[in-house]
């Protein structure tokens, strides 16, 4: 349905598009066999129909060469396009339909002879059949061109001719015949453009048309198959074969998509297709209506109908196209019309009388109507539009296909209630029994999947409790110890080397639990950051100075390492700048520096260092790259990604003795995944490590409300 509506969309745009380009082309206009187009650019002629007055020679069949003998013929100048039983003769009576005749139309395109492009002629019906020269040059006509029916061999389908244009003066030759059916002449517009416009238009037509036609099938297989299914759905079949009865008019009409399949279709028989499925159309939709509305149905219209419309059927059948196709005007208007008002009453009726679907079928109906018309005044001659009955249909037959669907859907609904009904009333205790027993499984589903969730819940309490208690216990043991022996009088002499270590052990407890909260904050997003835009290089050298000398007392050297910047702490000047919220990146900073200076021996270094990466990762294009390096003890590689969890310590596994919280690095990780940045670790045992966290960054200069 999706595609259909796109379909609809983009068949309504190109006719749209078709209209507004018939009204801007409605000045240019040919008078008098000549149509000035002198004054207008190449680039300004995407699509122009050649309508006006072209010079016209009845029962003349002639040649370029013949207009420019010493006594060339002598023309009448007649509308086109129009029929040629419209133009009169000298005694003010009208041409008879069977006859032959030439056209011609002299063209004045711009005299650019550097830029004159290879143009296109797109005929789409010239009745019955006709030869084209243009420029003196003999194109592709269609059919053969006779004096009688005898030596004429009828053939009219959309054609495209392309030439190259000359610059100025421009000539179309047309002979045409007819002896085959009611219209003759050139009695629908012809377009003259562009080589690749045109054949853009016979595309989009082609498309538009090949579209139309698929989803007739589509739905024409699909309610046969129903049918097929469930053959009390009569009603069913009727649409399948409506659907297909469209879809054979709309193959045959306009671009002729049937000539695509079957190359060798006779003229004939793709007419006789034509008429035959229009009746076939009328008939079938009188049956589909009765069907689904048979109350309203009034039995003498169905009956006339079901026995006029075959007659024309077997007429357009058993006939010749010059015999059937001048009934066209008295099956319009005496059989087709009747039965679209018919259907129209019904719909109208129904819809009265609240029957279900009545009013979106007569809405879908109207629009079928209102095209239905506009081709019937287009086939005879009174409306110079197009062949749109297609779309009409469509939309029509999209509601009955809407109708049918809810109608099964209904029809399947009402039959599980019955059956559930029956089943209630054969059989009410064993049902008794299975919606208890249902709901007792249901209910022990829902208990099963709470226990599921408290166990889940449960496992975690109790690895967070193991992973508290576990790392909680040594501190807290040794506190006892120590605390013991100083009460018995074990420890004399040594007391305040043992009160420095359970202090030492308590700081250590109290930074653990500190840890804990801040890690489960940071978890559940319950930390608000104050994100703010911050020179990067000042930034560094601020956090640098304030651990220098907690680290050197230690007897450890430290560095800085900043990249160099020609136009570093001038505020005018472009720096890099950093969005960050300046107390976590401390944080994280702090715990990076003070996990190195457990590990790093004295006479080591610890460097922090920075520099700039360009990367496409980033919106900014830059990421700032911050490095603790250390020369420590290092950390094996299976440690090197475990070692942001929780509790884990690689000090552990290294038999060194430098108690941790073993959060740390955890809560660095969550610092850093709310700064979109990322945080890692190379390291070789016995060769130190480096801590590297990255943020985006960019080129920029601070604003005065960003400088602190």
């Amino acid at each position: 349905m999706i595609a259909t509506g796109i379909l609809m969309i983009y068949i309504s745009i190109s006719k749209t598009a078709q209209l507004t380009a018939a009204t801007a082309q409605a000045l240019i206009s040919a008078e008098h066999g000549i149509l000035d187009m002198s004054d207008r650019s190449y680039s300004i002629l995407p699509n122009v129909t050649l309508d006006g007055e072209w010079e016209f020679y009845w029962h003349q069949l002639l040649e370029p060469i013949d207009f420019y003998a010493s006594a060339p013929p002598v023309p009448a100048f007649e509308q086109v396009p129009e029929p040629w039983t419209s133009y009169k003769q000298d005694n003010d009576s009208f041409l008879p339909n069977e006859g032959y005749a030439t056209y011609r139309l002299r063209i004045l395109l711009p005299d650019e002879r550097s830029s004159s492009p290879p143009l296109a002629l797109y005929s789409k019906s010239i009745a019955s059949a006709y030869r084209i020269w243009i420029n003196g040059q003999l194109q592709r006509g269609n059919g053969t061109v006779g004096t009688d029916r005898f030596s004429e061999s009828p053939k009219s389908y959309p054609k495209v001719i392309y030439f190259e244009s000359r610059p100025g003066l421009n000539e179309i030759v047309i002979q045409v015949s007819n002896f085959s059916q009611r219209n003759a002449g050139i009695w629908q517009s012809m377009n003259l453009g562009t080589a690749e416009n045109i054949s853009w238009l016979r595309i989009l037509h082609i498309a538009a048309q090949s579209g139309i036609v698929g989803i007739f099938g589509v739905m024409a297989l699909y309610y046969g198959l129903v049918y097929l299914n469930r053959r009390k759905e009569f009603s069913a079949l009727l649409y399948s074969l409506l659907c297909l009865s469209v879809g054979v008019r709309t193959v045959v009409l306009g671009e002729s998509t049937a000539l695509y399949l079957l190359p060798d279709l006779p003229w004939e028989w793709a007419v006789k297709a034509e008429y035959i499925s229009v009746a076939l159309t009328a008939l079938l939709l009188i049956l589909f209506i009765n069907r689904e509305y048979p109350e309203e149905s009034v039995s003498c219209v169905s009956k006339i109908g079901g026995l006029v419309l075959p007659i024309f059927i077997l007429l357009f059948l058993l006939t010749p196209a010059r015999v059937y196709t001048y009934v066209l005007t008295p099956f319009t208007w005496g059989a087709l019309f009747p039965s679209l008002i018919y259907t129209l009453y019904m719909y109208v009726r129904s819809a009265f009388k609240r029957r279900k679907g009545a009013v979106t079928s007569m809405i879908g109906f109207l629009f079928f109507m209102a095209f239905a018309l506009n081709d019937m005044l287009f086939y005879t001659v009174h409306l110079p539009t197009e062949d749109m009955l297609s779309i009409g249909l469509l939309i029509f037959l999209l509601t009955q296909a809407y109708n049918l669907s809810s109608r099964f859907s209904r029809a399947l609904w009402q039959k599980e209630q019955l059956s559930l009904q029956l089943q209630r009333t054969n059989q009410r205790l064993e049902r008794t029994v299975d919606e208890r027993t249902r709901s007792l499984r249901l209910s022990n589903a829902e208990l099963q999947e709470a226990n599921q969730k408290m166990a889940e819940f449960e496992l975690f309490r109790v690895r967070l409790l193991s992973n508290i208690s576990h790392e909680l216990s040594t501190p807290i043991t040794s506190i006892k110890g120590f605390a013991k022996a100083l009460r018995d009088g074990i420890i004399t002499t040594e007391a305040p080397k043992y009160v420095n270590r359970i202090y030492t052990r308590s700081l250590l407890l109290e930074r653990m639990i500190h840890d804990l909260i801040e890690l489960t904050k940071l978890e559940t997003n319950q930390v608000q950051f104050q994100m703010q835009d911050v020179d990067l290089l000042s930034f560094m050298q601020e956090l640098f100075q304030k651990y220098e000398a907690d680290v050197e007392t230690q007897g450890i050297h430290y560095r800085l390492n900043l990249p160099v910047e020609s136009n570093f702490g001038d505020k005018d000047s472009e720096g890099w700048i950093v969005q960050l919220d300046p107390i976590r990146i401390e944080q994280v900073l702090s715990n990076l520096i003070s996990n190195a200076l457990r590990f790093t021996p004295q006479s080591g270094t610890i460097c922090v260092r920075l520099h700039l990466e360009e990367t496409p990762l980033t919106e900014t294009g830059w990421t700032a790259c911050i490095c603790v390096e250390d020369t420590g003890t290092g950390i094996p590689p299976e440690w090197q990604e475990r070692i942001f969890e929780r509790f884990e310590q690689a000090s552990q596994q290294l038999g060194v003795d430098h108690r941790g919280s073993g959060l740390g690095l955890a809560i660095c990780k969550e610092i850093m995944y709310y700064h979109n940045g990322e945080i890692g670790v190379t390291s070789e045992p016995g060769s130190g490590s480096q801590f590297c966290f990255r943020l985006p960054a960019w080129r920029g200069r601070l604003q005065e409300d960003d400088i602190h």
